[in-house]
């Protein structure tokens, strides 16, 4: 009994360490929420909500879902924290739900700010921030509810996903310098600044760990070289094409 209870206890996580594995996970999910709340401040969540004065009603949806998968990430969070395994399952579907229709209304959203905009190269250029975004955030979502019997992986990758989506709050962050960059040179930079937020994920692995974890290092690193694709691709013939083709729906 002795030998069975030890090997048990020297296989299991200690209690203290899984308290602290949940409390930075709710942390890094109240940061997320209040960077896009700072980000949308003036002309979303202060403006009102669905009373703020948005160019169209698809804008309008396109603000709820994708606040509700910020809502849902927190009460993600809490339920692990309070050990609700159970329903934390059960709004995990939900969640995926949610991701699932972020996605197509990410990609009206942006035809629908193309169609309002002059077709210039640079607004076609701007573009790809956002289509990227909705990418890497499909196939880090979609891995994570792949790896949801692995609970380091999937937490690690829901946060990931999330912050591969915060860039149009963090480009509308007027206090951030935005050293009068233009172009791809600014898109560069509000990506850049986003990478602020894997740096508690990696010192959280290096301290809890001793090593990275391999769903921070490689999705990390996806989310890093997509970014850094996207830029090349931005100012390519083929690239202001699509744009043109999509802002030519007249959404």
């Amino acid at each position: 009994m002795a030998t069975l209870s030890g090997s048990h206890l020297a296989s299991s996580p200690p209690a203290s360490g899984r308290r602290f594995d949940h409390l930075f996970f709710f942390s890094m999910s109240v940061l997320l929420a209040l960077a896009v709340v700072v980000g949308f401040a003036k002309t979303y969540f202060f403006a009102g909500l669905l009373r703020a004065k948005l160019p169209s009603s698809l804008i309008h949806i396109h603000g709820v879902v994708f606040t509700c998968w910020f809502v849902v990430l927190l009460c993600q969070a809490g339920l692990a924290s309070a050990g609700r395994v159970d329903l934390h399952r059960r709004l995990g579907i939900a969640g995926m739900g949610i991701a699932c229709l972020m996605l197509p209304l990410g990609f009206l959203a942006t035809a629908e700010f193309l169609t309002r905009m002059e077709p210039q190269p640079a607004v076609l250029m701007a573009s790809i921030m956002p289509f990227t975004e909705l990418f890497s955030f499909g196939v880090l979502a979609g891995a994570a509810f792949l790896c949801r019997k692995r609970p380091d992986v999937h937490k690690r990758l829901i946060m990931l996903a999330t912050i591969g989506i915060i860039g149009a709050a963090v480009g509308r962050m007027e206090f951030l310098p935005d050293w009068h960059l233009r172009g791809i040179a600014e898109l560069r930079l509000f990506w850049a600044y986003t990478y602020a937020f894997l740096v508690p994920l990696v010192a959280f692995d290096i301290f809890s760990l001793r090593k990275l974890h391999r769903a921070t290092l490689w999705g990390s690193a996806f989310l890093i070289t997509l970014h850094q694709v996207a830029l090349l691709i931005g100012t390519t013939g083929p690239w202001l094409g699509f744009a043109r083709w999509v802002q030519s729906w007249g959404l």
